[in-house]
Order: structure tokens, then sequence, then C-alpha cells
């Protein structure tokens, strides 16, 4: 299978946020020809009430998934994302998958709240995850698109967490948007289907001026930090191919956390190989990762310093791990052992990459999702201003079921205000 571009869920208005380039997809029973200039979106209005949530502070507490009783009386929208045969093979093998999503909204004098729901049989907020390859006595990551298993038999699973986005058009710079929505920052990367240019895989706008702000809730990063991602995509310069999509501000380059990933000599040899940096040596992670505060002093985590040629890991405490023994560090059928490590070492977004509050629980069956960004950011060229009460059109999209940047989507929506 074809390896889809990296970035998530995708999701945004379109999930956008991810990533869509499309020539046609389905939406709500209504097929979106890209090759015809002005396709007919579903008009879907969202009603956003006047209303205050709680959420759990970045950084506290994970939610219990319990509705608060302030939400009972909210107006849903409920709409069918499907991910969509885009014409150029971005999103081969998941063509076809489908979910509902429920979304409520509420406002007050500072924030806007959202209360998303959809079905997810599983729950993934696993990424980049390490094991250890029997055959070849190297550590290994898995993938966030499927590829063959060690053995060379079957396909394996992505391993990658489940994602909702959100996008919305900023001060109305791209004109396209309130026709086409999320797809005229499609994958497509440009003339939104032109046959002749289909980039494949990037987002980006279609002029100097035009921007898109995306809201991306990341499982991996909600469950463990309460916390969303707030980036934009801008038009890359012109340059085919290339992504428009940004985070925004942030203080530290390694805020919200870093890759999991070293590579360090062979004991014994001149060849090198990569390896986890930390491990928590208990094979305990919470929500599969390893918080940065786990890597402080006193912290459960424990630096690798060494690995040789069968892969046994010595740590900086002197002890080591052999992943020959068992299957705690192996491949198990379409998983992974019980102590095989995270790819990433995780911590809140700081700056204005962090604007966004989110609270995420699994119930078994699906996900439930609580947003909360305030109306007005003052950040002009990166944030949607919606302090005006005017409405706006978005688009939304979903990551599930360990599909990658395979994202369904539905766009052409619209927020409306209820004064």
């Amino acid at each position: 299978m074809k390896k889809v571009c990296k970035f998530l869920v995708i999701v945004p208005m379109v999930f956008v946020v991810i990533l869509l380039g499309l020539s046609n997809c389905t939406k709500h029973d209504q097929v979106l020809d890209l090759t015809t200039p002005t396709p007919v979106l579903n008009t879907d209005t969202l009603y956003t009430v006047h209303g205050t949530a709680s959420l759990q502070p970045i950084g506290g507490p994970a939610w219990d998934g319990i509705i608060e009783p302030v939400w009972a009386n909210v107006p849903s929208l409920t709409v069918h994302a499907v991910v969509p045969d885009l014409g150029n093979g971005t999103f081969e093998g998941f063509i076809g998958n489908a979910t509902d999503i429920t979304i409520r909204s509420m406002y007050d004098a500072s924030d806007i709240y959202y209360l998303v729901e959809w079905d997810s049989p599983q729950k993934n907020v696993k990424s980049a995850q390490w094991y250890f390859n029997a055959t070849s006595k190297q550590w290994a990551q898995e993938k966030g698109y499927p590829v063959l298993n060690d053995d060379g038999t079957t396909f394996r699973p992505p391993f990658i967490h489940d994602q909702f986005v959100m996008m919305f058009n900023i001060a109305n710079s791209t004109p396209n948007f309130n026709t086409l929505s999320c797809y005229v920052a499609c994958h497509t990367n440009s003339s939104y289907g032109d046959p002749v240019n289909i980039g494949g895989g990037v987002m980006s706008t279609n002029g100097p001026n035009e921007l898109l702000d995306v809201w991306r809730a990341r499982m991996l990063q909600v469950v463990n930090c309460n916390q969303g991602q707030d980036t934009y995509i801008d038009w890359a310069n012109g340059v085919k191919n290339k992504h428009g999509r940004h985070d925004d501000s942030q203080v530290n380059v390694t805020d919200g956390g870093f890759s999991n990933k070293q590579t360090l000599t062979i004991t014994g040899k001149v060849t090198k190989e990569a390896v986890p940096i930390w491990v928590i040596p208990g094979g305990s992670y919470t929500n599969s990762a390893i918080l940065l505060s786990d890597t402080l002093p006193g912290g459960a985590a424990v630096k690798v310093t060494a690995v040789d040629s069968l892969g046994v890991l010595t740590l900086d405490n002197g002890n080591t791990i052999d992943p020959n023994i068992g299957t705690d560090y192996k491949q198990i059928g379409a998983g992974d052992g019980p102590k095989c490590f995270p790819g990433n070492i995780v911590a809140p977004y700081s700056g204005s990459k962090g604007n966004i509050t989110a609270n995420a629980f699994y119930t078994g069956t699906g996900w439930k999702l609580l947003l909360k960004r305030a109306l007005n950011t003052n950040d002009a060229n990166k944030d949607v201003d919606l302090s005006s009460l005017a409405d706006q059109p978005f688009g939304v999209g979903v990551t599930f079921n360990g599909a990658d940047d395979q994202h369904a989507i539905v766009a052409g929506l619209k927020l409306h205000f209820k004064k």
C-alpha cells in the first residue's frame, strides 16, 4: 500500500487538517466533483448557543467522560464522515471507511466550546511504537501506514493515534473556502483537482494572502495533556508539493514533547542502530506515552546508553533489557508485546500552539471529546476570530481505527451563533 503523508487527522475541515486532496468524495449522500469550478456542498448548520462548559485544565487530571447537564439542551448536528477517493491513491486501502460524528457547541463572553462524539471500535493512542525485530536483532518502530509484517507475509495495520480536526477560514482570506470548504487546501496541492498537478499528500492554500485555521485534537496529546494543537495553513510560498501546514508559535522547539529516538553505535562494532532514548523498565506507560516529567530527576523513565549486536539495551542505571527473552518487546499478531516502548515523549504545548484545551474519554465503542478556545486569540495571521459571532463556514474530519492520515471528512458545514 502507498505510504500517505503524515499530519493528522486529520481532520478539520476536512479535516483538513489533515490533509486532503480530492477528486471526488461522498458526503451526506452527495458526490463532490472537483472537476467543476463550484461544486455544491452540503450546508449543514451547527448552532452554538450561549453557555459555559467545564474542562479539565491543560496538564490536569483525566476527564471521567461524564457530560455536564449544561449540554443536555444544546442542539446537536450529526454528520456522516467518509474517507473519500481522491483519485490519486492517497487514501488507498481506507476509501469508504465511515463513521457518524455528533457535534454540539456553546459559547460565552470569552470562549467557544465543542462536544464531539464519534464511533471507533478501537482506542488508538499509540504512535511510532518501538518493538524488537527478532529476525534482524534490531529495534524498529511501527509505522503510521500499512506495511508488511516482519516475516513479509501479510500487511500490518498502521499504528497511529485517533484524531479529530476542525478547519476555519481566517478573516475570509480564502474566497473559495466558502464553496469548496476544506477541499480548497486538499492534497492535490493546487487547482482543486487539476490532474496535471496531483501533489497528493500535502496541503496548502492557493494565494499569498489565503490562510486557514486548523484545530487538531491528537488523542495521544489530549489524553495525556488535556490539550489540542493549534495550527494553520498558508500557500507554502507557492511551491508545489510543499506543505503549507504549520504549527502556531511556541516558546521552545521541544514544547509538546519530541521523538523518543536516538542513534547509538552498536557495542563492539562501527555500525549504528536507532533505539529509544527513554524507557520505563517496568513497562507501565500512562496512555501509551512517556511524559516529559518522567524523564526529569526522580522520574520513572531511564535513559538508554548502549545497545549490543543482539539488541540488548543497557540503561544509565546499569541494568539491561534483553528483548530476546519472551515476547514482551516483540510483535504479537497485529499488535505488540506489553512492554514495547512509546515512540514519543509527551508534554504540553506552549505559546499559541497550545491555545486549545481538550479533554477526551474513550467509552469502549468510541470517543467523547471536549474542545475549548478563546473566541479571539488576537492572532489575526494564524487564528480565526469568532468574537463577532458571525456565521463561519467550517469542516471536520476524523482519523479512527488506525487509519493514519487517511481521514474521513465532512466539508461544507456552517457555524451559526444563536444570540
